[in-house]
């Protein structure tokens, strides 16, 4: 998908006075897939808008260490971070500040909103956006066509290869169509983003042990699960949380091998170490079963034995976390 810093568009060198509408596109970002080893898509989109690495912002953010559960509703949503805290940490990490437009607009804002959704593309520096076409998850805008207008954007919900292409009916609201606009900031401190990252998992430990345990304890309790059609939706919501979760302790064991290299030697072996805890939990989660949801997934969902042995790879993952947070607070407690 590329590095959006590097993006370039052969029309943009034509004189605008040889231009009746000016239209561009940053054909470097591909499609937007999930299972595909990105799949928080709020430090995504930032690192395909900014250039920064995925790794790198899913760590200082705290994202990569987080486990979170909608216990009651399922609802799959929850297993992504969306609090204000963490998507400031990212941005920091990315050296950006966020600056978010909700819709809707009027006449006036619509030219203002074109005015700098055009600055900004141009710039590269291409704003996000929430909810796009109704799923609430984070893309970008990667273009517009100054005749509509139109805007183009890449999303995890397009279908195809082609950029989604958005009117100003498709901005409703900050839910449905929200945008977020970057404006560069201080140039990030890599050794107090690595940090912040670190003291957000060890602040957040007891609530993602929490989420795990509820996690776990829900899969064993089969009469949760005894209707058949009830089972069948929730096992694409345990697969969504299990993919990011793969991700997340992924990102998190590449995020700290990084960051070693920032600490002396002795802080810096304790975050080998972590990182190979949340290496050994992506395995655990793993096993569950990662890659496109199909029919197959849901039948094994709905089996007891099934359910329960996912329930025990959750149990690994929550001793690998536990152990993995051991050698940071060791790490932690060595940085100056």
């Amino acid at each position: 998908m590329g590095d959006v810093a590097g993006l370039h568009d052969p029309e943009a060198r034509v004189p605008r006075d040889r231009r009746l509408t000016k239209r561009r596109i940053l054909k470097d970002v591909g499609p937007l897939r999930f299972g595909e080893g990105h799949d928080t898509t709020f430090p995504y989109a930032l690192a395909l808008a900014t250039g920064a690495e995925y790794d790198w912002l899913m760590g200082s953010s705290g994202a990569a260490f987080t486990t979170t559960i909608d216990e009651t509703g399922w609802d799959p949503l929850a297993a992504a971070p969306r609090d204000a805290e963490t998507l400031a940490r990212a941005a920091r990490a990315a050296g950006v500040r966020l600056d978010p437009e909700p819709p809707p607009y009027d006449e006036e804002m619509r030219a203002l909103i074109l005015d700098r959704a055009k600055e900004a593309i141009d710039g590269r520096l291409p704003p996000l956006v929430f909810g796009l076409g109704g799923a609430p998850e984070y893309g970008l805008i990667v273009g517009y066509d100054e005749e509509g207008p139109t805007f183009f954007a890449r999303t995890f919900f397009d279908k195809g290869d082609d950029p989604r292409r958005a009117g100003w009916s498709d901005f409703e609201s900050e839910d449905r169509g929200g945008l977020i606009f970057l404006d560069k900031s201080v140039a990030p401190d890599r050794n107090q983003s690595a940090k912040e990252g670190i003291d957000t998992a060890l602040a957040g430990a007891n609530a993602s042990d929490g989420a795990l345990t509820s996690w776990s304890a829900a899969l064993r309790d089969d009469e949760r699960w005894s209707d058949a059609k009830h089972a069948g939706t929730a096992a694409f919501a345990d697969h969504a949380m299990r993919t990011i979760l793969v991700d997340k302790r992924r990102a998190a064991a590449r995020f700290l091998r990084a960051a070693r290299g920032l600490f002396p030697n002795a802080p810096g072996g304790d975050l080998l170490r972590a990182a190979e805890s949340y290496g050994y939990a992506a395995d655990a989660a793993a096993k569950g079963g990662v890659g496109e949801f199909n029919g197959s997934i849901a039948m094994r969902f709905i089996d007891q034995g099934h359910r329960r042995a996912w329930a025990k790879n959750l149990d690994a993952v929550r001793e690998n976390d536990r152990e993995a947070r051991e050698a940071l607070a060791s790490a932690r407690g060595g940085m100056r």
